[in-house]
């Protein structure tokens, strides 16, 4: 059995979810009357995520397979079905967590959507219409998503598409963007429109730690933001939105200072102040 995954070229498809999985199902009967093996029946989007997939992935099949001796020893040869506007891929389960984290990137440089095929209720993402997010790789930076392989020197529209897959329960429910030198930090949890976020730097052997709210919002009563099996404790203006955790997430890739249009409760006390991270630790227990 093998771990699927799909792109889509969005602007063919349907964004509702039925009628998404209706079209899905029947673009993959393959009845198209073409060859499903060559990136030149595809779309230009479709076809340049290939041209990069297939870099760390290199296609068993077709045109630009790999020897049968060379694929049979590498566990990131992949079959791949490519239709006018999707691309379906099969990759060995030993190399799942990879090839999420590289389609996922990858869908993101090109503009093309992404389907989750293996997962019960699997996430279909849809790249921003309202907008043209910055696709230039920031170095010194390195973004993290629970139970998923890290990206590093990830885009402004990498982490911004990082938002929209907080989806828990089930999906990803905490990520964390890192300075790979200062070892700053931006920490998010949560997901669904409904989102905390907490800001840390580091100076003169110490710290400051924050956590983000919305002005003229209720800032006494205590609220819990779920995440999977747990939860996340803020106040009750500091339940953000899709769109306020970009615009924090963007200001830290850029290296700018905190966002203030946001107010921002220092909780610094809580930690030992002065002490140094315990880089040791799992990333997910940098939360509070």
């Amino acid at each position: 059995m093998s771990y699927d995954l799909m792109v889509f070229e969005p602007n063919d498809a349907p964004r509702e979810k039925d009628a998404f999985l209706d079209w899905y199902d029947e673009h993959t009967k393959w009845s198209e009357g073409q060859s499903n093996d060559h990136p030149s029946k595809t779309t230009p989007n479709l076809a340049a995520w290939y041209d990069d997939i297939r870099r760390d992935f290199p296609n068993m099949n077709g045109p630009d397979a790999y020897g049968p001796a060379q694929d049979e020893d590498n566990p990131r040869s992949t079959g791949y079905m490519i239709g006018k506007s999707v691309i379906y891929a099969d990759f060995r389960w030993s190399e799942a967590e990879a090839a999420y984290a590289t389609v996922r990137a990858l869908a993101v440089k090109h503009s093309v959507g992404f389907f989750n095929v293996s997962a019960i209720d699997g996430e279909i993402w849809f790249p921003s219409t309202e907008h043209t997010p910055d696709k230039t790789e920031i170095l010194g930076l390195t973004l993290t998503l629970e139970g998923q392989q890290a990206f590093t020197t990830p885009s402004i529209a990498l982490t911004e598409a990082a938002v929209d897959w907080l989806r828990p329960p089930g999906g990803p429910g905490f990520l964390l963007l890192e300075n790979d030198a200062s070892e700053d930090y931006v920490q998010v949890g949560g997901g669904r429109e409904a989102y905390i976020v907490e800001w840390r730097e580091y100076a003169n052997e110490g710290f400051r730690h924050w956590v983000a709210g919305r002005s003229g919002n209720d800032t006494k009563r205590e609220i819990k933001i779920a995440g999977n099996g747990t939860h996340f404790l803020g106040k009750a203006n500091e339940r953000l939105s899709n769109a306020n955790v970009k615009d924090i997430l963007g200001a830290f890739a850029r290296g700018t200072s905190k966002p203030q249009e946001f107010v921002w409760r220092d909780i610094t006390a809580q930690f030992a102040v002065g002490s140094s991270p315990d880089t040791s630790k799992p990333w997910w227990q940098f939360w509070r």
